[in-house]
């Protein structure tokens, strides 16, 4: 799978994938009772883990069940808006070889004669999928959708377009 993905630069210039403001994005992204109840569970899962060590008097176990608890708490916020996040501009990366769409130098080959073109999710992001071989991956922002798909009929009018 090729996901063309946008990537956050940190303090040396090197790039990695979003970290912390990906989970604040992802608290910010959910409802006021969707907050409540993920702060429900989340303290429910670490009053367990307090109670099951508690007779033990292990703290070293406490202090790692909590710890992955945190982690795995950040990680599911941060998947909640990872794809929005991650889409880049796939306007910027279309463009047309010998008589084949390229994206971002990789041209559609002859016998594609479908592909489908849709929304991951009422906020998006938008994505572009080849429909054969298992299907190539492209994600891109959601208003960037009638423009690609515009630039697809206009260059390769025999592709039939599936919305999604």
């Amino acid at each position: 799978m090729n996901i063309l993905n946008y990537r956050e630069k940190d303090f040396r210039g090197d790039v990695k994938a979003p970290g912390l403001s990906a989970i604040s994005a992802g608290w910010h992204s959910l409802s006021a009772s969707g907050k409540w109840r993920f702060a429900l569970l989340v303290g429910f899962l670490a009053a367990a883990f307090l109670f099951s060590q508690w007779e033990r008097q292990q703290p070293l176990m406490i202090a790692f069940y909590l710890c992955v608890l945190l982690i795995a708490a950040g990680n599911y916020l941060r998947a909640l808006v990872l794809p929005q996040l991650t889409a880049r501009s796939l306007l910027t990366d279309l463009s047309v070889k010998e008589n084949n769409i390229c994206i971002a130098g990789f041209s559609f080959p002859a016998s594609v004669q479908k592909l489908v073109l849709g929304k991951q999710s009422k906020k998006g992001p938008a994505f572009l999928q080849l429909t054969w071989n298992g299907g190539q991956l492209w994600l891109f922002p959601l208003d960037e959708l009638p423009q690609v798909e515009q630039f697809i009929r206009q260059h390769a009018p025999q592709i039939e377009i599936i919305r999604e």
